[in-house]
């Protein structure tokens, strides 16, 4: 396997001359390696449970459909581009006031911390039209909004076990391996769109196994997911105001923030949170929102924001006990979205969740200071499994947070941190630094230390775990052009568990580390390097005991990639990844994965060929890849490669009329060596894994 991973290896880095050399030199690469790609690429990877990024790919989506305006004097409209840092963001700012608005793309590079790396990552995201700020009216909102539509089917070829035909004694006996409703997976969307200033959306959705037009009256007809929501922001005073299903995000995340949020990830660095205080939640994604109302007034530099929340959640019930007032208890929520089985049906919308709060800021040239303050309330008593790791944890089922959070800037350097109570719990705090002291070169570091005793379901801080609890650590990171078209990133994170958690019986302690180097071919294509090596501790069982002891588990990555403009109407991209890892008690393992990938784009044709074929070799799950691939726009693809196979997609978007476009695309995993694919109701008896996805979406 390293034999093989080398010859391998060197082939394709001797070849990177020639393809330099034949490119043509008046082509234009329209964008480079997209980040988001690495980040899902890791986040799937390090997630304990299936995480649904439809809501990343969502926000890209509405940037190509409502760009950022470069010229635009809001700072929280350039922080609407995720690969600004805050530096990034006010020196252009500093730009613009000083030489007036951008003529050209190409005079972005002239601006402290822009290359054309990152100009060539923007381009699908911006504009560069005149900004002129207008006072919001409605009448203009409903006259001139655009609406639009978008429709998407998918479904999974081959026969699964859950979707068997079987008789209702059958069913009876074992309820739970067979779905209740069809293999296909249904999804659609209405969005009304005025400049970014107004909004209403309405989303419904089924996912493969839940039921839609059923036989019977005792399940639910319909789509198994509704979402709505109504967006107004810049009104005069009102700075935001969502109904419905929304996003309240504030600080660093420690205290509340609702939806995904970006962490550490290879290729990047690290820089301090930033977003809407109030956004619409547009996605498919069943539980990371609020569903209520709320609302962000400005007082000049002063911000004031108020929510209420009220919505039913899907989680696990225990059996009443005769001890409690309470006739059922909660033993955990659900995140996972899924209706599919008698029990998962069980679990949906078990409990009602209210939360209650608000959100106080000061905005100023160098400080901005904040204090957050929520209550949350569930109408069922949680009861938790008597772990070890979580004795020190108190119930969710009624609990207080209040924190403060600031960022203070002075020239080149930033400093911020947020700082959480837990009333009757503990006290976290997360505290990191930013310093430019060169526009080629950018340092970042942050210290977080999040008790035992502190547990928030609501919070997306800065973290290797989940829930930021139990967990002390030190990230420390950089990104450097010392050259002009090579760009070299890499981080250290140095972390600790105090008390015992999942999986790790003791005290313990880990480390990762990770460096990229990237070259930009110029104007025609950019290729990186990458290594990451992760050190987790694990139980691991021992011979000569009952029980387990903690170890640290290594993973080392190597990755290659490259993609260029071959042609004008050519794209090509290559990719290498090898993993390789080592376990006590347990000879080392490997996984590669190899890929080549088309995108045709004929200039004056109305559609586009995405394609991929790619093979793959991992010895176990435990060293299985995950590959990020193109989708249909608002929807994502990450598939776990493990055991021997190949892997193929084709794509193909067409314009059919006007603003009318189709996209069709066909998937398929093969295996080598193995006859079932993987288990309980997902069962596939054979060796071919095949899904197809159509989508439509209409522009009015």
């Amino acid at each position: 396997m390293h034999m093989l991973f080398k010859r391998l290896f060197g082939f394709i880095m001797l070849l990177i001359p020639l393809i330099i050399h034949s490119q043509n030199q008046d082509s234009i690469l329209q964008q480079g390696i997209n980040p988001l790609e690495q980040r899902i690429e890791y986040y799937t990877e390090q997630a304990d449970a299936e995480v649904d990024f439809s809501e990343w790919v969502d926000e890209l989506e509405m940037l190509k459909i409502k760009p950022v305006n470069l010229n635009s004097t809001d700072q929280n409209e350039l922080r609407r581009l995720l690969v600004l840092n805050e530096l990034q963001i006010q020196n252009l700012l500093a730009y613009t006031r000083e030489f007036g608005q951008l003529a050209s793309i190409y005079e972005l590079q002239v601006v402290d911390g822009f290359n054309e790396e990152v100009v060539q990552q923007l381009l699908p995201y911006i504009t560069l039209t005149n900004f002129q700020s207008d006072r919001f009216s409605l009448k203009k909102a409903m006259r001139y909004g655009r609406p639009e539509i978008m429709t998407r089917y998918q479904r999974v070829l081959e026969q699964q076990q859950g979707f068997a035909n079987v008789s209702d004694s059958i069913r009876a006996l074992h309820p739970n391996d067979y779905y209740l409703g069809s293999a296909d997976a249904l999804y659609i969307r209405f969005l009304y769109n005025y400049r970014d200033r107004f909004q209403l959306g309405i989303v419904a959705e089924k996912d493969a196994g839940e039921t839609f037009l059923p036989e019977t009256d005792t399940l639910r007809k319909g789509f198994d997911f509704y979402s709505a929501h109504l967006y107004l922001k810049d009104a005069g005073k009102l700075k935001y105001l969502a109904l419905g299903d929304y996003h309240v995000q504030f600080g660093q995340g420690l205290t509340l923030w609702t939806g995904l949020s970006f962490s550490k990830a290879p290729g990047s660095v690290t820089m301090r949170k930033r977003a809407a205080a109030v956004r619409p939640h547009q996605s498919s994604n069943e539980y990371a929102f609020m569903r209520g109302a709320a609302a962000t007034y400005a007082f000049n530099r002063i911000e004031i924001t108020g929510f209420y929340s009220n919505r039913k959640r899907d989680a696990n019930l225990l059996e009443p006990d005769s001890l409690s007032n309470f006739e059922e208890f909660v033993s955990s929520l659900q995140e996972t979205g899924y209706h599919r089985t008698p029990g998962e049906l069980a679990d949906r919308n078990a409990i009602r969740e209210q939360l209650m709060g608000g959100h106080i800021s000061y905005n100023g040239n160098r400080l901005r200071a904040g204090i957050t303050a929520y209550h949350s309330e569930y109408d069922k008593e949680f009861k938790s499994q008597q772990n070890e790791y979580n004795k020190f944890q108190l119930s969710l089922t009624s609990n207080t947070y209040a924190g403060i959070d600031y960022s203070y800037s002075y020239k080149r350097l930033t400093l911020y941190g947020e700082g959480t109570k837990q009333f009757k719990g503990g006290l976290a705090f997360i505290q990191g630094l930013s310093f430019t002291p060169d526009p080629r070169l950018s340092l970042a570091m942050i210290y977080r230390n999040y008790p035992r005793n502190y547990l928030n379901k609501l919070s997306a801080a800065f973290g290797e775990g989940s829930n930021s609890t139990s967990e002390k650590g030190l990230y420390m990171g950089l990104v450097t052009t010392p050259v002009q078209n090579i760009s070299i990133s890499a981080f250290a994170d140095f972390f600790s568990y105090p008390w015992l958690h999942y999986r790790v019986d003791a005290p313990s302690v880990g480390k990762e580390y990770s460096v990229q180097l990237s070259y930009s071919l110029r104007q025609r294509g950019e290729m990186l390097i990458r290594y990451r090596q992760t050190k987790n501790p694990l139980n691991v069982a021992r011979e000569d005991s009952p029980s387990f002891q903690v170890s640290l588990t290594t993973r080392s990555y190597y990755q290659w990639q490259l993609r260029y403009q071959a042609l004008p109407w050519l794209n090509l991209s290559n990719r290498v990844y090898y993993l390789h890892r080592t376990a006590p008690g347990s000879r080392g393992e490997n996984g590669y994965f190899i890929s080549q990938d088309f995108q045709v784009k004929p200039s004056e044709k109305q559609w586009t060929v995405s394609a991929r074929y790619a093979l793959f070799d991992a010895d176990s799950y435990d060293s299985r890849i995950y590959a990020y691939e193109n989708d249909v726009p608002n929807s994502f693809s990450v598939p776990s490669l493990s055991g021997k196979g190949s892997r193929i997609y084709v794509m193909v978007k067409i314009r059919l009329i006007g603003r009318c476009d189709l996209w069709l695309r066909y998937a398929q995993t093969w295996y080598s060596n193995i006859h079932q694919i993987s288990t309980g109701p997902a069962l596939i008896e054979g060796n071919r894994k095949s899904d197809v996805k159509v989508m439509l979406k209409i522009k009015f």
